[in-house]
């Protein structure tokens, strides 16, 4: 059975630029409806404009819309897959697991939690000479947020995006995120008796608000994952700051009943996680950061054991897409035309 996969799938991310694109297409659209209504009464618009048609107008912003939406998929390497192969990788693949749940705003550690969540992440990921790098992005369920990719750059730009907005659901599932971690490692959501590898590095400040996780984590060092949990915040409880745009500056997050809301750092759990899964664990504090020892584990994984699954017969088809965005930019230069 066929189905699209992509060569560059970390670029993937390009697709983000429609939601801007549909917005100043819509904001143009309407500025010119009002302009029109100015302008002049309807009933006569035909007559003094040329024949202007609302439908017209609107049909040649949605080609342009969809011109560049093809574009932009064109840019991420468009194939037909099918079959499975295993293929044996001598660089381990890394996928970082970050917490962004609300508590990670805290700001017990400088400048929060989040900021220094991520900049071990990029210390870490950037001392990897050879490999694939992940980012799973979590807080009440975790989702892909950079799949797997050697292209180092498009993997930072997602890390630096990664924030409490990206997931609705709040809270803090480590369970889910190691769920997701997992099946990219796998290469596929089916096979399960497929012997991973890899490293998994967790980011978190341990408040999870969810049970399961010790099950989780027993799961990937069954797939021959190694789990590095890297705890980062203070144990003293301290408010957790809104975001920037929710309200005032100096505002914090409240309960129910209006009082601040308090969050510490939880080693214990994070300390139970490393074991479970038999991996180690790392407390980023103030004083320093841990990326350097986290590099010395790595150092010691035998490389050897690093299989993955690859399509097995692949197909470009990029340059169909390029074709209708083309014929698309080509059908709104002529629908404008007649204006």
């Amino acid at each position: 059975m066929e189905n699209i996969c992509f060569a560059h799938p970390e670029r993937l991310f390009l697709l983000l630029l429609l939601f801007p694109l549909a917005g100043v297409l819509g904001w143009g659209l309407w500025r010119k409806f009002q302009a029109r209504k100015k302008l002049v009464d309807d009933n006569l618009s035909e007559h003094l404009l040329g024949g202007w048609e609302r439908g017209r107008e609107i049909a040649v912003r949605m080609m342009q819309f969809l011109s560049t939406g093809l574009l932009l998929i064109a840019l991420c390497g468009p194939q037909l897959c099918s079959g499975e192969k295993m293929v044996r990788r001598d660089a381990l693949d890394m996928v970082y697991l970050l917490d962004v749940s609300n508590s990670m705003l805290a700001r017990d550690i400088s400048p929060d939690r989040l900021e220094r969540a991520r900049e071990e992440i990029v210390r870490i990921s950037r001392g990897i000479e050879r490999g694939r790098r992940g980012l799973v992005a979590f807080a009440g369920s975790g989702v892909v947020q950079c799949p797997l990719t050697t292209d180092q750059q498009a993997f930072e730009t997602m890390l630096g995006i990664a924030s409490p907005d990206l997931i609705e659901a709040q809270g803090t599932d480590i369970s889910a995120a190691m769920d997701v971690a997992q099946k990219m490692f796998s290469g596929s959501k089916t096979e399960e008796k497929v012997k991973a590898g890899g490293v998994a590095v967790l980011v978190s400040d341990g408040e999870a608000h969810e049970k399961g996780f010790s099950a989780a984590a027993r799961k990937l060092k069954e797939k021959d994952v190694r789990l590095i949990v890297v705890g980062v915040g203070e144990e003293e409880p301290v408010v957790i700051p809104l975001q920037n745009g929710e309200r005032k500056t100096g505002a914090v997050k409240l309960d129910a009943a209006g009082r601040p809301v308090l969050t510490s750092f939880r080693p214990d759990l994070l300390v139970k996680l490393a074991e479970d899964a038999g991996g180690i664990f790392l407390h980023s504090r103030e004083s320093g950061f841990v990326s350097d020892e986290a590099l010395n584990t790595i150092e010691t994984i035998d490389r050897g054991k690093q299989w993955i699954t690859e399509p097995r017969y692949r197909e470009e088809i990029f340059h169909y897409f390029v074709l209708a965005s083309v014929l698309f930019l080509l059908g709104a230069g002529v629908l404008n035309s007649k204006q």
